[in-house]
């Protein structure tokens, strides 16, 4: 239960720190946080690959990436079948932490571009997958 508490705080955090209530309430790959759809805590650095193993499952702004739900999920799929793409997705969490703000436009356009070309390759593999 602790670290479900620790991901709550952070997510709350997250949201204060990058999501102006003047903005639109989307999460960092684009798709819009609904009841359905809810806040996700994704560690850009993977809890196994940190060094310092007491504290490596413990969410941190630094280390997080502020997602609904389904692009969490979205996002592991790309894990498994587009390494390049799930590496280019957490360089730019990576950044937008960096900046520390909402993202700038520039930066939502390049969420938006990998936002198609992680449909299209997920799309492209279930074609691929099924038509065999």
């Amino acid at each position: 239960m602790r670290e479900i508490d620790n991901k709550r705080d952070v997510l709350h955090k997250m949201r204060k720190k990058y999501f102006p209530k003047d903005k639109p309430y989307v999460d960092w790959m684009g798709f819009k946080i609904t009841e359905t759809n809810c806040p996700s805590y994704h560690h850009i650095e993977k809890a196994e690959d940190l060094r310092n193993d007491n504290e490596s499952d413990r969410a941190t702004l630094e280390n997080g990436a502020y997602l609904g739900k389904k692009s969490h999920e979205l996002l592991h799929v790309l894990e498994q079948i587009d390494g390049d793409l799930y590496t280019s997705w957490n360089y730019l969490f990576s950044l937008i932490n960096r900046m520390g703000v909402y993202p700038i436009e520039d930066v939502w356009k390049m969420i938006y571009s990998l936002q198609e070309m992680s449909i299209k390759a997920v799309n492209d593999k279930k074609s691929n997958t099924f038509g065999r």
